[in-house]
């Protein structure tokens, strides 16, 4: 049965993560799409990655992380259970991206001081609003074609290729440090008892049904509540087997 996926951070961290790795998914998604108006939303997704860079320390935060996964992973070198080529790799890969990441200057900095990128900047928050009196330079540069210009997005998008990187890896470990269990909602609800060590949930609902799920995290415990989208909230007596997983790397 297909199922939707949904993913919830137990810390500000984690959100900060999720929000980074789907802000890059989406400008390499669009810069993929052979269109004028994707090569313009892109352009424009690209600047609201550098406000975020802005707004939030993501280099130190992503550097902290990757030193106590580094360390997490140490600690299991000695366990026989564990795959050793593969934990070395990952141990490896964390020690290269806080070197890089090490070696670069605050987030966003390199863009920053590109003159191009200075005036889609200024514009950015006119989005699709954009008119060539607002911004003739950036109609300049979306009306040399889509080859050029997913050539120069591709350009920028490497120069931060390495918090790209860093913020996948550390998802990727949470989201390999759990498996997916079935469980039951009751009145269409369901809670449990959680450890404050947990970084992600994770709710897997079937396609089929048309609710979604509230989800209440603590710093002990776990509550979920599925809403109609429809608003009908008269039948609540439903259970509804779903699967969830906790993510603790």
């Amino acid at each position: 049965m297909s199922s939707i996926l949904y993913e919830f951070p137990t810390n500000q961290q984690t959100r900060k993560f999720l929000r980074l790795e789907q802000s890059f998914r989406t400008v390499r998604e669009l810069i993929d799409v052979d269109e004028d108006a994707a090569q313009r939303a892109a352009l424009f997704r690209m600047m609201e990655i550098v406000d975020f860079f802005d707004r939030n320390d993501i280099r130190s935060e992503l550097l902290k992380e990757l030193d106590r996964l580094q360390q997490t992973m140490q600690v299991l070198a000695d366990n026989p259970a564990v795959d050793s080529s593969k934990l070395s790799y990952f141990i490896n890969q964390l020690h290269k991206l806080g070197i890089a990441l090490n070696s670069e200057g605050r987030a966003g900095d390199i863009l920053k001081t590109d003159p191009f990128l200075t005036i889609v900047r200024q514009k950015w928050s006119l989005g699709g609003a954009l008119c060539s009196f607002d911004a003739p330079q950036i109609i300049q540069f979306l009306g040399r074609g889509t080859p050029y210009t997913q050539e120069r997005l591709r350009h920028w998008m490497e120069l931060i290729k390495v918090y790209k990187t860093s913020v996948g890896i550390i998802l990727r470990l949470y989201r390999e440090s759990g498996e997916f269990t079935q469980c039951i909602t009751k009145n269409l609800g369901f809670q449990e008892n959680i450890d404050a060590k947990i970084k992600l949930i994770a709710i897997k609902l079937p396609q089929s049904i048309e609710y979604v799920p509230e989800v209440s995290i603590g710093s002990h415990r776990l509550s979920l509540q599925l809403n109609p989208v429809n608003g009908d909230k008269t039948k609540n007596d439903m259970e509804i087997q779903f699967s969830l997983a906790h993510y603790r790397a």
